[in-house]
């Protein structure tokens, strides 16, 4: 019996076994909540006015002998095992962020292990009978770096003020799971390039089977991801072994058109070899290479050369090129990006707030080519002819990363006619760092995930704040319970069309703009999609420099 198998057989059987005692009719209130998992009973904690089930095995140690190969099942256990703390982070890079970027963004430092595959629960309530939406969170930070412990993910408020189950989850990233290892290591290891999104596809199946125990419903799952975790999420939808394990999607901010090839992962490969003094047919010495040396030499090879490959069998296509994949073409989606993606992302480097107008066209120049730059510094100066060059430059690499991906994608997903899209665009401005930011990358987690009090760094502090978090939220909580968007008191959502590009701007107020700054969109259209991870000609190679970061 395979694990795919062993995991549907097992969620049949538990559904006609007796809620372990502490779970029936558990309520936030009680100390002490329990309930039966396919691998055996777990004891929560109640906080916050939800219950939390933290650091939950969905599969097992990926080290040693299972380094590279998909994911193992985890084992079960006898008697009651607590999930009071979260697990182990994946191994990866130590990214020492400069000052200001360390201000406004957030990455736990939680213990790291290959020892890692775990996940996390927050329900307003076990064991009442109720199926709840649940939201399966994928985090950002590319595919190289984060988990689903960091702090802005925390699922409490999310979960009980619009009683959704949320899950967030750590899967392997970087060299650990998306290393193509070629053939010289043998059909066993076929699937090295993949074991990162396996990964994610194995605690889709552990929800799947578990998760009606903690009050969620299993046939209403919506995997929703930001930047990194928005690219995961994308190649989920062209996934055939995904397929019915997730019945919405929402990609915040990383619409992944296009990955990496096979030829690109096989280059990437040979640097990590070179790297480490390997030759290719001793590829399987990696397999004994001790973790924090894999990581160093990971962080030397690329900290974006890691990423999902097509490769014919488990991502048989690009997710949305040259069109959208047909796997999840009836799954409802809902995409966008903020407003000044880039600025963010670029505070690793300090020439920015400096750059002139000569630094201005040089980057513009190697963005869309120099026949094309000066169109396009006039085309975003009229637009906002008070802007600097430090500004006018991200406007120009927001939408060339950003916006203009999450467009084609959506174009391309209207274009089935199988399942409605829903676009949005994050135009709320951070006070923080004297405003500089504008709106950018990352900017409305602490709103999607309603919890601004630990995120004043990013977004700031006040009622402003809160009112975002209560419009973003029951959105996305919306979203997820129904398939569209819409809140009572909110303005209304129409779908996307071709004919209206209809996008929801969320700000104070939000409202409802038809084709917004649509010279951008059309002047974009002449540009290819940047290929998001596994490519040395990545826009944001630059932005993430190792050096730059740290982390070499």
């Amino acid at each position: 019996m395979n694990r795919k198998t062993s995991y549907y057989v097992a969620a049949a059987a538990l559904s006609m076994v007796p809620i372990a005692s502490g779970a029936s009719e558990a309520s936030p209130s009680s100390s002490a909540p329990v309930v039966q998992t396919t691998e055996g009973k777990l004891e929560g904690q109640a906080s916050k006015g939800v219950f939390s089930f933290l650091g939950i095995h969905y599969g097992a140690d990926t080290s040693g002998a299972n380094r590279f190969l998909p994911p193992q099942a985890p084992s079960a256990w006898v008697g009651v095992r607590k999930a009071d703390h979260m697990g182990n982070r994946c191994p990866q890079p130590t990214v020492k962020m400069p000052p200001e970027m360390a201000t406004v963004l957030s990455f736990s430092d939680l213990p790291m292990s290959e020892d890692c595959l775990v996940l996390n629960v927050w329900s307003p309530n076990v064991g009442d009978g109720k199926k709840r939406p649940v939201m399966v969170w994928l985090h950002g930070g590319g595919f190289f770096l984060g988990s689903g412990g960091d702090a802005y993910y925390e699922g409490s408020n999310l979960s009980r003020k619009q009683d959704v189950v949320v899950v967030t989850l750590n899967h392997r990233l970087n060299a650990f799971g998306y290393l193509q290892l070629g053939a010289e290591a043998g059909e066993k290891f076929a699937d090295s390039n993949m074991v990162g999104m396996l990964d994610i596809v194995q605690a889709l199946r552990w929800v799947k089977a578990n998760i009606a125990q903690f009050g969620g419903d299993p046939d209403n799952v919506t995997i929703f991801g930001q930047s990194g975790g928005g690219s995961k999420v994308s190649t989920l939808t062209a996934m055939p072994v995904a397929k019915g394990l997730f019945q919405k999607a929402i990609i915040e901010s990383g619409a992944a058109t296009r990955l990496a090839t096979v030829e690109d992962a096989t280059a990437t490969r040979d640097k990590l070899l070179s790297i480490l003094g390997i030759k290719p047919d001793e590829v399987l010495k990696l397999q004994s290479v001790p973790m924090d040396e894999l990581i160093l030499a990971g962080g030397k090879a690329g900290l974006l050369a890691f990423s999902p490959a097509v490769d014919g069998k488990i991502l048989p296509t690009h997710p949305f090129d040259p069109i959208a994949s047909p796997v999840s073409a009836t799954i409802p989606l809902m995409v966008g990006t903020t407003k000044d993606e880039a600025t963010n992302v670029v505070l690793s480097d300090p020439t920015w707030p400096t750059m002139d107008e000569a630094d201005l066209v040089k980057r513009a120049s190697a963005m869309v080519g120099p026949d094309r730059a000066a169109k396009a510094i006039e085309l975003y100066r009229s637009k906002a002819p008070q802007d600097k060059p430090m500004h006018l430059f991200t406007s120009m690499m927001t939408d060339q990363v950003f916006t203009h991906s999450s467009i084609l994608l959506a174009e391309r997903r209207v274009a089935q006619g199988k399942a409605p899209v829903f676009m949005y665009k994050v135009n709320w401005e951070t006070p923080v760092l004297g405003g500089k930011l504008r709106s950018p990358h990352a900017v409305e987690l602490p709103f999607v995930f309603d919890n601004v009090d630990v995120s004043a760094g990013l977004v700031g502090a006040g009622p402003e704040q809160q009112q975002m978090a209560d419009l973003m939220s029951s959105a996305f909580a919306a979203f997820a319970r129904t398939g569209n968007p819409d809140v009572a008191d909110h303005p209304h959502w129409p779908a996307y069309t071709l004919a209206k590009r209809e996008t929801f701007i969320f700000d104070l107020p939000a409202h409802v703009e038809s084709d917004p700054n649509r010279d951008f969109r059309i002047f974009w259209e002449k540009q290819p999609a940047p290929v998001m991870g596994g490519r040395k000609d990545s826009p944001l190679k630059d932005a993430l420099d190792p050096k730059k970061l740290g982390s070499e």
